[in-house]
């Protein structure tokens, strides 16, 4: 695999990823963290909450990239905090996109025919079940944590400025916060941080000479 082509994934991962999660926050109606609400306002809304579950899974999937080449660039200074916190945050993303995808068969559960009550009782013993919420709940905080671990690595490897290395996990844990919340103002904003430090870290890799190694050079950073 090219230098090139690995600068272009990671640059257009850090770039997107924030960006897709940004306009699927924007797209989403409300939430609402009572099931049978939910389903009521995803069957007045169906386009606009399908949109909302493309992206946000479209969104998660280009997290890969982007947290695999924030990871290469600890890998000189700071190679453990790095992995240990990449990896975390990896996992966590996996899960995440697990979860987005499920959001299509929620989108159908409120479609014309389906019997509405019985798909609230369904819809409430997925979300409730202790064998899925755990999972989900597991990957929030590995991400949380994964991002908290890996800003750490990079700021002690100066790979980003310290804004940045705050800005990452302070947008997941936005995240987490909005969706526990029910709330798409604070999905919103948790995006918009995201994007403006995630962003600005893939411009940098996106204007990097060709042939240049993803490792900033420390000096840019400071």
């Amino acid at each position: 695999m090219s230098t090139q082509f690995t600068k272009t994934a990671v640059g257009a991962g850090l770039i997107g990823a924030p960006l897709l999660t940004l306009v699927a926050s924007i797209a989403s109606p409300a939430i609402h963290s009572d099931d049978a609400a939910q389903l009521a306002v995803i069957s007045a809304h169906p386009a606009r909450f399908y949109a909302f579950a493309i992206f946000t899974w479209a969104g998660i999937m280009l997290f890969v990239p982007a947290l695999l080449g924030l990871m290469q660039m600890t890998r000189d200074r700071a190679a453990g905090l790095g992995n240990a916190g990449g990896s975390l945050a990896l996992l966590g993303a996996l899960i995440a996109g697990g979860d987005a995808a499920s959001e299509l068969v929620a989108w159908q559960m409120a479609a014309p025919g389906a019997d509405r009550a019985q798909m609230v009782a369904l819809l409430h013993r997925s979300d409730s079940a202790l064998g899925s919420s755990l999972v989900y709940t597991v990957g929030g905080l590995a991400f949380l944590v994964g991002l908290l671990l890996l800003s750490a690595g990079l700021r002690r490897a100066r790979a980003v400025p310290t804004w940045v290395a705050i800005a990452l996990p302070l947008g997941a844990f936005l995240n987490i916060a909005g969706f526990s919340a029910a709330s798409t103002g604070i999905l919103i904003v948790s995006s918009v941080i995201l994007l403006v430090a995630m962003g600005w870290v893939g411009w940098r890799v996106l204007a990097a000479p060709s042939g240049r190694s993803l490792v900033p050079d420390p000096a840019g950073a400071l």
